[in-house]
């Protein structure tokens, strides 16, 4: 059990002074829900970059990772750099499409392209599972860290940070959450580095940790019939998964929704793509310093030794000043996104006359409230997973794939209509509950799914995504092609590929897009 020394906690109490300053400039500015849910539609590309980091970083990615890393090693990050590929996509088919709908919400998209019913069902689909793999996994991973430095009750800290997150969400509401995410950014990039270095050192260098890493844990490839992380699962079941999370999950894509332009909505999502290939090198390798410094620990536990063994008096302050802001970057993100997706996907379509600006914006704070209770409530079923990281990863997949697969293929095929759409996505979460519960069921539940090809949920979730197709396109071509309304200015056209501002060749996003596939590619390889 740690002890912080009084540097410690002025940083500590620095970082949430400046959080609520932040939090409260925006306070009376946020007067209309255009500025309160969506920041106005004026934000640029590094704070959008920086926003879509510091929200996908959350503590079940500093626990969680290093938590894996100790379990599997270094390939537990490899969905870190898939996610560098996902954000290539959004900046090129799905942010245009976006931005020129001017919608709210990602289900707001939905019934342009779809149908209401397809709207509703990607809703409760959101809110249901920002409870379940989001607000609770965030609030839990906090809540364990702290527990292990200084013996707080679990629930008690869960209450306390679920309680300081709503208050400056609440009141500020998107353009709250994305400047302090730009901050929350700058802390958690530095203190996890800091963090790595130490480790690093205590372990006698790169060379030691290579000789003293048990085989394999420093490799990003491994066979398609590893039982977790193939490199098939990431090349193919994890990328569809990725396009799920990083192109349609409102928690995500509403900072693009809020960018001034194309352009700058394209150039964020760019920037950051070139974020994500950090943490496998300051958040995922101190899990594999761990399993040589700490062997006997529960993995979980990987992160929060670390701190409290190596890191001296005001690191371990900055380093637990990033894990506050890893947590609050994250849960501020998915509450802001909960607040929209109630107010306006139920509140706002079904009421006759659109509600006042201040009903709009009170009505999202309530949802702030709701989510952070239902999110501490469902947290104690977490503790029955391996780790939290495997969790979150499993559920994600499994509940995501399928509609990734109606929204990608209605996006890229015209005629794909609104009763394939509504039947693949029916189809995809049925299979996909079923996967679930055969991996989780000790021996499994059917034979066919237990061969070496379908250990891995990585590709039972792929086979999901395929099948899900199947059903979406067979169902389309079978009943009466969507009218020209859910076609036009929703399906993606390759003309749009086109820089949408001319300038010089270093502004063009296309040669950012080639760079970062050279940087990622070259990760790979290096770490093969």
């Amino acid at each position: 059990m740690a002890t912080l020394r009084l540097i410690d906690l002025l940083i500590i109490a620095g970082y949430l002074v400046i959080v609520v300053a932040i939090s409260l400039s925006f306070a009376r500015k946020e007067r209309t829900s255009e500025n309160y849910f969506l920041a106005g539609r004026r934000l640029v590309w590094p704070v959008i970059g920086a926003s879509l980091f510091a929200s996908n970083i959350g503590t079940e990615h500093l626990v969680g990772l290093a938590g894996d890393a100790h379990r599997v090693g270094l390939v537990a990050g490899g969905f870190e750099w898939m996610a560098c590929l996902c954000l290539i996509i959004l900046a090129v088919i799905f942010v245009p499409q976006y931005l020129r709908t001017r919608i709210y919400t990602i289900p707001e998209f939905l019934e342009r392209r779809f149908s209401l019913t397809a709207r509703m069902y990607l809703s409760v689909y959101f809110t249901v599972m920002i409870v379940l793999t989001k607000v609770s996994i965030a609030l839990y991973a906090g809540a364990l860290v702290m527990e292990q430095f200084f013996g707080w009750d679990r629930t008690v800290v869960m209450w306390g940070i679920g309680i300081f997150t709503a208050f400056y969400t609440a009141i500020g509401g998107l353009s709250a959450v994305v400047y302090t995410d730009v901050l929350q950014t700058v802390i958690l990039v530095f203190g996890a580095t800091l963090m790595t270095i130490i480790g690093l050192s205590r372990v006698g260098g790169w060379s030691e940790l290579t000789a003293s890493a048990p085989e394999g844990f420093l490799s990003m490839v491994k066979p398609i019939d590893h039982p977790d992380y193939p490199i098939t699962g990431f090349l193919f079941g994890n990328l569809f998964a990725g396009i799920f999370y990083w192109c349609m999950d409102q928690a995500i894509v509403q900072r693009v929704l809020g960018a001034r332009n194309i352009d700058h909505g394209r150039k964020g999502a760019i920037f950051g793509g070139f974020l994500k290939i950090l943490p496998v090198f300051i958040f995922v390798l101190p899990g594999v310093i761990a399993v040589v410094l700490f062997p006997e620990i529960e993995h979980d536990k990987a992160f929060p030794t670390l701190v409290s063994e190596l890191l001296p008096a005001g690191i371990r302050g900055l380093v637990l000043a990033g894990l506050l802001a890893a947590l609050m970057s994250s849960l501020d993100s998915t509450l802001n996104a909960s607040a929209t997706l109630v107010t306006r996907d139920f509140f706002v379509r079904f009421t006759k006359t659109e509600p006042s600006q201040r009903a709009q914006i009170w009505l999202g704070r309530t949802t702030i409230v709701v989510v952070v209770i239902a999110g501490i409530l469902w947290a104690p079923v977490i503790t029955k997973a391996e780790t939290l990281w495997k969790y979150l990863q499993i559920v994600s997949a499994y509940m995501g794939m399928p509609m990734a697969a109606a929204v990608l293929t209605g996006i890229l095929w015209r005629r794909g209509n609104n009763a394939g759409a509504l039947s693949a996505m029916i189809f995809g979460i049925a299979l996909g509950i079923v996967m679930m519960v055969d991996s989780m069921w000790e021996g499994g539940l059917i034979p066919f799914l237990q061969t070496p090809m379908l250990v891995s949920f990585m590709h039972r979730s792929l086979a999901a995504f395929l099948l899900s197709i199947v059903v979406m396109v067979v169902v389309s071509l079978l009943t009466a092609a969507p009218p020209k309304s859910r076609t036009e200015g929703v399906c993606f056209e390759w003309s749009g590929f086109a820089p949408t501002e001319k300038g010089p060749i270093f502004c063009d996003y296309r040669l950012w897009i080639a760079i970062l596939l050279i940087c990622v590619v070259s990760c790979w390889i290096a770490f093969r």
